[in-house]
């Protein structure tokens, strides 16, 4: 269990490295296009920085 939580807290910190920096291939691949023409940038963001707070607390929760 160990290397699944460190494996979700390095996920977790580019998650939200990529919203911090606004990585070009975060944003210019196909299914980002998608999430962004149904919910908008302001929307994708968010939901970005849902899934990196998430993934950042389990990985710190089963290391824990």
């Amino acid at each position: 269990m160990e290397i699944l939580g460190i494996i979700l807290i390095i996920y977790g910190a580019f998650m939200l490295a990529g919203l911090l920096f606004q990585f070009p291939f975060f944003y210019n691949n196909a299914k980002s296009k998608m999430f962004i023409k149904m919910m908008g940038k302001t929307g994708f963001n968010i939901l970005i920085l849902v899934f990196g707070i998430a993934a950042l607390v389990g990985g710190i929760l089963i290391l824990g």
